[in-house]
């Protein structure tokens, strides 16, 4: 039997009801508090008796504030409960959710016949048992994963998989705060999913790079043009088609790559109706042909969002500057991400199924300058693992790396010519100091960032000639 109650929010009423029902020797299961105005109790009392009841109606009806009691069929999280399963059994797509660990915690009878099992085997079977490709390890870890549109496949059937992120509610802004997921599995009879953008990779948002996935994150759900900026290599068209997958574009729509240098864009009657269209090397395209580009791009439908990739904002041609200068996302080159390199290494280790790094290859690998980016390192350390196969190495050791020692691209003999050592060093310590200023500009942070005492920055920067800001006047600011 269930009971509703309706009283007063007083302290200690709680505690006398369940009183009550000790009194009696009635032992309630469970029980919830709710209600519309919050003035509800409910218990679940299995096996409780109708004489029971009337005389427990009896002695609720004498306490202050009691003001209704009633027998009900269901409490009302039951009730969801039972709702909640009846429409996913209806639901004809699979639908189901994972824990942080990729566990399935629940999955409706669709998920079970994909998968091919037992609707009742399903929960707490490892996810990756089904899409031994996804990468779910990122999936859970980060909140800028593929969300929408994502092309799986499941004993041999083409879905689109959408993925949506269950937060922690007291601290949904933090990287922790990812509690699982609920997923939800397309049909893709037409095999759409195959002509689909192919780049899909997860973002690893290590060091300063995560202020870029923020960024990503943030814009993927706009509609207006959006710029991606940056060196070769720094992977500006993996993050344009991420600006797909995070959006809810990728439901039902198609992503298009177009590289600048291929030749000309199609006709507006050629591009889909609802997605992406990614337009490479924007940078690349003379004036009149970029001209002629945006005048094809004006007859875009209005569900095809459009991601352009470029070195810089401003190394653009005039008529794509207009179109692109709203939204702009800059990915930092490696040389700027030191301190991350290692831990790059060896996600790029993972995919490739190596175990990782030794100690010794680290700072060897921070040294490197990386003109290439994330395009070179990748290469590097594909002949790497190649190298230690063949020696039959489980780690990679330096003796694997193509170039062991730590290269410096610094110009210095571009700007050091005639001059000598301590000068040379006195100009580039005075360079980095300026630099670091701009971002450190009092004296106790600089230090702080780079191990010196305050007093000692002071010095130098006074031998320098530089000045930063005092203490007060950043705290007046």
């Amino acid at each position: 039997m269930r009971i509703e109650i309706t009283c007063a929010n007083r302290v200690g009423i709680l505690q006398e009801i369940t009183h009550i029902f000790t009194d009696f020797r009635v032992n309630v299961v469970s029980g919830e508090l709710g209600g519309e105005s919050g003035d509800k109790v409910y218990l679940h009392v299995p096996g409780l008796l109708l004489a029971q009841y009337r005389a427990i109606e009896k002695s609720l009806a004498d306490v202050p504030g009691i003001r209704r009691v009633r027998r009900i069929g269901l409490i009302p999280s039951e009730r969801r409960h039972f709702e909640l399963d009846t429409l996913l059994r209806h639901v004809a797509e699979p639908v189901l959710s994972v824990d942080r660990e990729g566990r399935i915690v629940a999955a409706n009878l669709a998920a079970a016949r994909a998968f091919g099992v037992s609707l009742d085997r399903v929960p707490g079977l490892q996810l990756q048992r089904f899409l031994p490709d996804l990468q779910l390890a990122e999936l859970l870890r980060d909140l800028t994963a593929p969300r929408y549109g994502v092309p799986v496949s499941v004993r041999g059937r083409d879905f689109l998989l959408e993925w949506t992120p269950i937060l922690d509610q007291e601290s949904p802004a933090s990287i922790d705060s990812l509690a699982g997921a609920v997923i939800t599995l397309s049909a893709d009879p037409d095999g759409s999913g195959a002509e689909t953008f192919g780049e899909l990779s997860i973002l690893w948002d290590f060091g300063r790079r995560r202020e870029a996935c923020l960024q990503l994150q943030e814009m993927a759900s706009l509609q207006s043009p959006v710029l991606v900026t940056g060196e070769r290599g720094t992977g500006k068209t993996t993050f344009a088609g991420a600006f797909h997958f995070l959006s809810p574009l990728a439901s039902g729509g198609r992503c298009v790559r177009w590289q600048c240098a291929a030749g000309p864009l199609p006709g507006s009657g050629a591009l889909p109706d609802r997605g992406t269209l990614i337009l490479d090397d924007l940078d690349r395209l003379s004036v009149s042909d970029a001209t002629q580009l945006v005048r094809v791009l004006r007859d875009c439908p209005a569900a095809l969002r459009l991601v352009g990739t470029s070195r810089s904002a401003s190394s653009l041609p005039p008529a794509l500057a207009q179109l692109f200068s709203s939204l702009t996302l800059h990915l930092p080159p490696l040389r700027q991400l030191r301190g991350e390199v290692a831990r790059f290494a060896s996600a790029l280790l993972k995919e490739a199924g190596r175990e990782g790094l030794s100690d010794t290859c680290r700072p060897l690998l921070m040294g490197h300058d990386w003109p290439g980016n994330f395009a070179e390192l990748r290469d590097h350390l594909t002949e790497g693992v190649n190298r230690c196969r063949r020696r039959g190495g489980e780690r990679l050791a330096p003796e694997d790396l193509p170039c062991p020692e730590p290269v410096s691209l610094t110009p210095w003999q571009d700007w050091g010519e005639g001059m000598t050592y301590r000068d040379i060093m006195r100009a580039v310590e005075r360079q980095l100091l300026e630099e670091m200023l701009q971002r450190y500009p009092s004296t106790r942070e600089l230090g702080a960032r780079l191990g010196l005492s305050h007093t000692a920055v002071a010095n130098k920067l006074r031998d320098h000639g530089l000045t930063a800001v005092s203490s007060s006047a950043r705290q007046q600011s």
